[in-house]
């Protein structure tokens, strides 16, 4: 009887191996997933070809090469106890071909969102940014119990933010000379703070990229505090979609250089599938309409 037991034995304990190594495998591959997904996360650089600022379809252009020396991770620039996430400009041409875009580079800085951290979306807007100059990524002034950061406090505390992301910059080699006008790349609450910036009129800026936010700026408004082109962006599902669009045709009638900018098949959200059309969106909004 026990001789007869063995084949059975024998077969469940292969039975059992197997199940288990089955186990195994699709834990480790769920346990995979999230670096996976992370590395997804990131967007990924194109290789189209281009010239420095945009082209007269107003897509944004540079070489693959050049595009392939910017940083794929943000540094972390200090001056005494500042700190600031940023990515360095574009490496200039040393055969004096970056001749069309202006000689001096911008700063660009983004303003995140509500409950957010810089870091999550300062890469999405590496390519464009930095073919303008430097891009700076702040924190927010209000710290929150669970490390992230908001936008609170007075419109002056709110631009101190700005004004000190950029002074760190400029003491780690961003050009000084391009003080006078900067692009601000707001997404939801941190373009509710751009707007608020540039109706007080503290700071100069050449260019704004609004996304995700029901914002309804006049050329008015605009040409007072110097913007001279606008960016409005959102995701199709995103709920603010369709007022940005109806904001920038109503801006458009005013005469306003504006444009309305498709993020994809996205809700509210950075994140978009259209990584191309937020790179043109940036650098278009940067370029003095003369040069494009």
């Amino acid at each position: 009887m026990l001789i007869a037991r063995v084949p059975r034995i024998a077969r469940k304990v292969v039975v059992v191996c197997l199940s288990l190594a089955v186990l195994l495998v699709v834990g480790l591959a769920f346990a995979s997933e999230p670096t996976a997904l992370a590395a997804r996360a990131l967007p990924e650089r194109s290789d189209l070809p281009a010239a420095h600022l945009v082209d007269r379809a107003g897509h944004a252009t540079i070489d693959a090469a050049t595009r392939a020396k910017v940083a794929t991770r943000p540094l972390t620039l200090r001056d005494g106890d500042a700190s600031v996430l940023a990515f360095a400009p574009v490496p200039r041409a040393t055969d004096g071909s970056r001749d069309s875009r202006d000689s001096r580079e911008l700063t660009v800085v983004y303003l995140h969102g509500i409950h957010g951290l810089p870091a999550n979306g300062c890469p999405w807007l590496r390519d464009g940014a930095t073919e303008l100059g430097w891009l700076v990524c702040p924190e927010a002034n209000e710290r929150l119990a669970n490390g992230t950061f908001s936008w609170g406090g007075t419109v002056a505390a709110q631009y101190a933010v700005v004004a000190r992301a950029e002074h760190v910059a400029q003491a780690n080699g961003a050009n000084a000379s391009a003080n006078d006008a900067d692009v601000l790349v707001g997404f939801s609450q941190g373009a509710y703070v751009a707007l608020d910036l540039v109706q007080a009129r503290l700071g100069r800026h050449r260019g704004l990229v609004l996304i995700g936010a029901d914002v309804a700026p006049s050329r008015a408004m605009l040409d007072a505090a110097g913007v001279s082109r606008i960016v409005l962006a959102a995701g199709d599902l995103d709920a603010a979609s369709p007022p940005m669009k109806r904001a920038v045709d109503r801006l458009q009638r005013e005469g306003m250089d504006a444009r309305y900018v498709s993020l994809g098949r996205i809700g509210h959200s950075y994140e978009t599938t259209e990584k191309e059309a937020l790179r043109d969106a940036i650098v278009w909004s940067g370029t003095s309409p003369a040069s494009s």
